[in-house]
């Protein structure tokens, strides 16, 4: 009897033993599921950014950083000068929480874009607010013979006071600027609506190339740092380290073209489109677009020609074709003077082969240096 009470004893034991492992289990358990739950509330959703061009993509995804995800509306291989966004991205981008687009009249689109936004609870940005523009000269054929033989010496002067008065502009000016740019937001609405419908995809008198230009290329990624701690104040400092590298890798960026201009022994480049006015402004390299700023805005017979008689006339060598511009004026006239063709990216939009190969912004304006040293020197 007494072995069976023992038996039984055991056995109630060795129960409630398994019964307390069980539950000391399913609350540990529980304790890890409501750990995760907590921790999954505390951390943010990433901001979702839409952007018009190739830049700024790169520019929104190296400020952002981790807290960002950005999407480019433009197509791979696509022409911004062209594209038009469907319905659904135009849904897709009023679900974001930020819209980035060029402005200086770049984008057709845009203004549609902002149409559908009013209302929304989606922040848009001009990144080219508050940026020194240059006007574009519609007679970019005519009238560099007399132009050029004074122009380098400008230039060779110009720019080391240029750059040191540049550092100061972004240490003490921007910050002043930058508290500016929200009453810009909300002033720019009525503003742009007009803008765009006057420029269309035919820019106008302005040149909104901004991008190829270094320097400038740092006011578009500040912009795009001052609606990042707009929207995500607590992250300000994290915004602001990631910014403050960019901004050098431009610089150093500024620095490389500078040096190959300076050893440049010819000043001219014949591209397929004039967008590359800002590399005359800051480094003396001459443009002569065979179109205009728009690739749409085909040139005539009679300009064709011209630019034929140009090329001839300074025994240029090289035609310049672009990833997403169609090459067949451009083939037309370096067939004419048995001129090679070398390759610029405009990096208003990457081709399949940039994105398999991980291009970016910085790899993609160093193959662009590298093409300026070949066509810039005898």
């Amino acid at each position: 009897m007494k072995r069976v009470k023992a038996g039984l004893l055991s056995t109630m034991l060795a129960a409630s033993a398994f019964l307390a492992a069980c539950g000391a289990e399913e609350d540990a358990t529980e304790e890890q599921q409501t750990d995760g739950e907590d921790t999954a509330e505390e951390a943010e959703d990433p901001l979702l950014i839409y952007t018009t061009l190739y830049p700024l993509e790169d520019f929104a995804k190296k400020v952002g950083g981790e807290q960002v995800e950005v999407e480019n509306i433009v197509p791979v291989g696509a022409d911004a000068h062209t594209f038009e966004p469907t319905a659904q991205q135009m849904i897709s981008v009023a679900d974001g929480d930020l819209f980035v687009y060029n402005g200086a009249g770049f984008e057709g689109f845009a203004s549609s874009i902002k149409d559908v936004l009013d209302g929304e609870n989606v922040k848009v940005i001009e990144a080219s607010a508050g940026v020194d523009l240059i006007d574009y000269d519609h007679d970019h054929n005519h009238g560099h013979e007399e132009d050029e033989h004074g122009h380098e010496d400008d230039h060779d002067h110009g720019h080391e006071e240029d750059e040191h008065g540049h550092e100061d502009d972004h240490d003490h000016g921007h910050e002043e600027d930058g508290h500016g740019h929200e009453e810009d937001d909300h002033g720019h609405e009525e503003d742009e609506h007009g803008h765009e419908d006057g420029h269309d995809h035919g820019h106008g008198d302005q040149d909104p190339h901004i991008w190829l230009d270094p320097v400038r290329a740092v006011d578009l990624a500040e912009n795009i740092k001052e609606a990042l701690i707009e929207l995500r104040p607590e992250s300000e400092e994290y915004f602001t380290e990631n910014f403050e590298e960019l901004e050098r890798d431009l610089l150093e960026l500024d620095e490389e073209f500078q040096e190959m201009s300076d050893n440049k022994t010819k000043e001219t480049i014949i591209v397929s489109h004039a967008g590359y006015g800002y590399w005359d402004d800051r480094y003396g390299i001459h443009q002569v677009g065979i179109s205009g700023l728009s690739p749409n805005n085909e040139p005539s017979i009679q300009q064709v020609q011209e630019t034929i008689t140009f090329a001839e006339d300074r025994g240029i060598n090289y035609i310049m074709f672009e990833q997403n511009i169609p090459t067949n004026i451009a083939e037309t006239v370096r067939e004419q003077i048995g001129a090679e063709d070398l390759w610029l990216h405009n990096l208003e939009a990457l081709t399949e082969e940039d994105v398999e190969n991980e291009e970016d912004y910085f790899s993609l304006m160093r193959r662009n240096i590298e093409v300026l040293e070949t066509a810039l020197h005898d």
